[in-house]
């Protein structure tokens, strides 16, 4: 059995709609299905780990209150060991409120993230590396993720980066990577190219950039992956999703191109259905 791998960052209940057209302002709107789940980009990344196979451990921040029984009671059901921070907090986790366009397979997300919630790190959170394939962070809750990535070096235990837009805490973290995994837009101060976020720490760096290729950079070559062609029609936590098979493969024995080139598969599969679970069962 592959070891588990341990993922530290945000959770948030997303409810999400799925409608044909993006509303326009000041209307109201029939949609043609509805989601309700744990999301955030550990979160989802966790999920996708434990439904293909590895054991999937969830250090985040939920609290006491009846929406984070919500997302524990969802998390744990898809297999997440979850490991709360916070656990006698009182406040009500991150809401995503999310709009879905068939027509273009893009997503709207308002949220307020996790940047109003306090997630103190603890010595005793590192004991989940123990026997640890892999760690991966979002950056959220920043005392949580230079504590585990901090841990997690000392260790051995490879830390993948996901790293979306760029928050101040990245700064602290390049240097703690082993494998960034960027969105598009990602890009740290002082930076024009991918080999220069390679030089900032981490071994292997990935953009990826939605139906177009994925660009991938270690500090003697570059290359591309093609991104399989699908009937998309949502994007919703694609993304998470591909972080969350890279680890699984990363886990399996596979190398970093190998893991990315598989995890590409998962994620474009998961833009054929609607939300951030059905794509679950497509695969089993």
């Amino acid at each position: 059995m592959a070891p588990h791998v341990v993922f530290a960052g945000l959770s948030t209940l997303d409810l999400a709609y799925l409608v044909d057209e993006f509303p326009h302002e000041d209307s109201k709107n029939l949609a043609r299905e509805q989601f309700t789940a744990g999301g955030g980009p550990a979160l989802n990344a966790a999920v996708a780990c434990a439904a293909l196979g590895t054991e999937s451990v969830l250090i985040t921040a939920l609290g006491r209150s009846a929406m984070a029984d919500l997302i524990r009671v969802d998390v744990e059901t898809h297999g997440v060991e979850v490991v709360d921070t916070t656990p006698r907090a009182l406040g009500q986790p991150p809401i995503s409120s999310i709009v879905v366009a068939s027509s273009t397979a893009s997503r709207t997300v308002v949220s307020i993230d996790g940047s109003q919630t306090a997630a103190p790190f603890r010595d005793d959170l590192a004991h989940h590396l123990e026997d640890a394939a892999a760690l991966l962070v979002d950056g959220h809750h920043p005392e949580v993720a230079i504590g585990m990535a901090t841990a997690a070096k000392r260790a051995g235990v490879p830390v993948v980066l996901d790293a979306g837009r760029w928050k101040p805490v990245f700064e602290h973290l390049l240097p703690l990577t082993d494998i960034a995994i960027c969105a598009a837009g990602f890009q740290p101060p002082g930076t024009a190219k991918i080999s220069d976020i390679c030089a900032l720490g981490p071994r292997f760096v990935a953009i990826t950039r939605g139906a177009k290729s994925i660009e991938y950079a270690t500090a003697d070559r570059k290359g591309q992956i093609a991104v399989e062609k699908v009937d998309a029609i949502d994007s919703l936590g694609a993304g998470d999703i591909l972080h969350g098979a890279f680890c699984h493969f990363l886990a399996t024995g596979c190398d970093d191109l190998e893991a990315l080139e598989h995890a590409s598969k998962v994620a474009s599969r998961s833009t054929e259905s609607f939300g951030t679970r059905a794509w679950i069962a497509l695969i089993r």
